[in-house]
């Protein structure tokens, strides 16, 4: 997993959906909240999936990345830090 990339807060908060930074691209943010919840569904799909090889390592690269915004996923148990595991 990457590290957590921090920004300033901004007002009002930022809700699940589209979002451009100044110029850029716009991307797609998914709070947290939100984040767990598709993981957890796209786990089901995954394991039940009869799909071709390359539509399903994608789809693992895009549940790796909802499970990176899960702390507690992040954490080292022996730790407690907020160290990759």
């Amino acid at each position: 997993m990457d590290d957590i990339r921090k920004v300033p807060a901004v007002e009002p908060r930022v809700e699940t959906g589209p979002i451009q930074f100044g110029d850029d691209w716009p991307g797609t943010f998914i709070r947290g909240d939100n984040a767990f919840a598709y993981a957890m569904y796209l786990e089901i799909v995954l394991a039940e999936s009869k799909a071709d090889p390359i539509s399903i390592a994608m789809l693992k690269g895009l549940l790796s990345d909802l499970r990176g915004s899960n702390l507690m996923l992040r954490r080292s148990p022996a730790s407690g830090k907020g160290e990759q595991t």
